[in-house]
């Protein structure tokens, strides 16, 4: 089966609030019209099982909420190495978050070399099918970033075919 090389995951937690802020802001994505090379999924919870729909893609775009002590609604874009998450105590295998899964990957040679992710400070991850108004407002700001990304990268894999064919 043919795997689109860019791949944009929604992660996160439906029933818990502002933790949904990626499948939410996915949602919103899916109502556009975007580049061929582009394949949208709802990763929910899933961590290490996102293996079989992440190994053999170019380029990765997360959207997550990442709790940084910031105002909620701010919107992050960092890379998996800027994060150390050594630190954070792992006492079942459903702890692994999405940079232990992305490491996990990496290690067995299956991650792409290009992973971005988008988080958005959530206000409150508590039990309840809707995103707080400062989360909601954040999701119209983030999709301008997620398109730029989008169209970089398939500009990118576009160039990389041009070199290819003429290299």
């Amino acid at each position: 089966m043919f795997k689109k090389p860019i791949m944009v995951i929604g992660v996160g937690n439906l029933i818990q609030m502002d933790d949904g802020v990626g499948i939410h802001t996915l949602r919103e994505l899916e109502k556009l019209d975007l580049p061929e090379e582009v394949e949208l999924f709802d990763g929910g919870t899933l961590g290490i099982d996102l293996m079989p729909f992440i190994e053999g893609r170019e380029k990765l775009i997360f959207i997550d909420s990442v709790k940084a002590e910031e105002k909620p609604g701010t919107i992050f874009k960092f890379e998996p190495d800027d994060l150390n998450y050594d630190d954070a105590p792992k006492t079942s295998v459903h702890q692994i978050g999405l940079i232990e899964s992305l490491q996990m990957i990496s290690m067995i040679g299956k991650a792409p070399d290009k992973i971005v992710i988008f988080g958005v400070q959530p206000k409150t991850i508590n039990w309840g099918e809707e995103l707080t108004p400062e989360i909601q407002s954040a999701i119209p700001k983030l999709i301008p970033h997620l398109l730029q990304e989008i169209y970089k990268s398939v500009d990118e894999i576009k160039n990389n075919l041009m070199e290819e064919k003429n290299g």
